[in-house]
């Protein structure tokens, strides 16, 4: 039986001493079988031993580029597909999309690639055959967390169903997942926000260390400096939840057009959350919005301050949310909440005020009403207020006096109950019963 040929993957090679007395520095590298010279082939990174994230990136820009177009072999059993076949196959139609192609681009593209690695180095040697309950449950507990299990092994799902829809495999086992965690149901008050716009405008603060401060005294000691370091993020804060938006739409956001861009209309006061001809995904809705009055009035300020982007630090647009993460989890160490939770507030916010209608709150929010009703639905009760006024008045149970069915019917000194409807014991009808001969009589005349 011919040896399997194993994936690509990447490896820490380790420090070599050579015999001329030479020393290699431990390196990152990739090893991949080479179709053309029949054998194992080793490829250098370039980056050391404390550089895995960037050897991480450029292993899954070589992973893109090394998916070939040639034809694949159709109609096979899942013992004879190998999964790194399967992702492989998955990176060339879904990450690396043809032109023509039929499938809708991917959300965050970068982050599934990360996924599909990750998979890689714990299946890559295994078929799909391989892809059962007991696997499954190892690879999830492999993972950091059950969620990161999860979402690992709904793509190692969709490449198997995907080589299934294509003729690859003939039939696709079942990708077992764990259980579905629950949403998040905490949001941020109006008190919460005021507290982190309190905390984002606080000064920093500089701790003298012993190497240039020794001799001075003042080694340990910590000063107030001029600096805010977390002021930017108050923009991020009011934008997320005055308008629901996505992390990702709030910081490539723009004032000035730009391609890939999305744009903020100052002029109009429109939010359009797409950037031009952008190809959106179905699940990652982003509609244009107006902007709220209290919100542009904000923008229109920061731009004529010299800002390009709302969300911009040292003058270049930020590309994530670490440091707000760090701080709410510092605030409020005792609520699940995350920058996300912003998205969360906003909806919340809305749902809970009467007068809104969930078909203007969804298409403000770019979220479908199924969703916004089966998430956020419970926090709109303003619909039983009419109960509560008649519970609260006391008035429940009674007959109302203008009822014009209330003098009517009376039953006098004597409620009849069921039960006397068939009590044996009541005396016979009084009724006279007929007979023959006064039937007929009756009806000769």
């Amino acid at each position: 039986m011919a040896r399997r040929r194993e994936p690509p993957r990447i490896e820490l090679q380790a420090e070599r001493k050579h015999r001329n007395g030479s020393v290699e520095k431990a390196v990152w590298v990739i090893k991949h079988f080479d179709e053309g010279k029949g054998r194992q082939a080793v490829i250098s990174t370039g980056f050391g031993a404390d550089e895995g994230a960037d050897a991480q990136k450029y292993f899954a820009q070589w992973l893109v580029e090394k998916t070939s177009d040639q034809p694949v072999a159709r109609n096979r059993d899942a013992g004879d597909v190998p999964v790194a076949e399967v992702l492989d196959y998955f990176i060339e139609e879904r990450i690396k999309l043809k032109v023509g192609s039929s499938h809708r681009p991917l959300a965050r593209p970068q982050e599934v690639l990360a996924y599909v690695i990750d998979l890689l180095n714990w299946w890559g040697k295994k078929t799909v055959a391989e892809v059962t309950r007991q696997n499954c449950q190892r690879y999830a507990e492999h993972c950091s967390t059950p969620t990161a299990g999860r979402n690992r092994l709904e793509y190692l799902r969709r490449a198997i169903n995907l080589a299934q829809d294509d003729g690859i495999l003939v039939v696709a086992p079942k990708v077992h997942l764990p259980p579905k965690p629950a949403a998040r149901d905490e949001v941020f008050e109006r008190d919460d926000i005021a507290k982190l716009m309190r905390h984002c405008l606080r000064r920093g603060t500089y701790t003298y260390g012993e190497a240039k401060s020794k001799g001075t005294g003042k080694v340990g000691q910590v000063r107030e400096t001029k600096r805010r370091p977390h002021r930017h993020l108050m923009s991020y804060i009011l934008m997320a939840t005055y308008t629901g938006t996505r992390s990702n739409r709030m910081f490539t956001a723009s004032f000035v057009r730009e391609a890939g861009r999305p744009w903020i209309d100052l002029k109009r006061g429109i939010y359009h959350r797409a950037a031009p001809k952008e190809d959106v995904a179905p699940n990652k809705g982003a509609p244009t919005c107006k902007i709220p009055k209290r919100l542009l009035r904000h923008m229109r300020r920061w731009y004529m301050l010299g800002r390009r982007y709302p969300i911009e630090y040292n003058g270049k647009p930020i590309k994530s949310s670490k440091g707000l993460r760090k701080i709410i989890r510092e605030l409020f160490p005792d609520k699940d909440l995350v920058p996300h939770s912003f998205r969360h507030t906003a909806a919340t916010w809305l749902m809970r005020r009467s007068e809104l209608s969930v078909h203007d709150i969804s298409g403000f929010l770019g979220m479908s009403l199924e969703i916004l009703d089966r998430t956020y639905g419970h926090h709109r009760v303003s619909h039983q207020s009419a109960i509560d006024d008649a519970i609260s008045s006391g008035g429940i149970g009674k007959i109302e006096k203008d009822d014009p069915l209330e003098d009517e019917f009376n039953y006098g000194d004597i409620t009849p109950l069921d039960t006397m409807r068939n009590n044996s014991n009541q005396g016979k009808s009084t009724r006279t019963k007929r007979n023959g001969n006064t039937e007929k009589s009756r009806d000769a005349a």
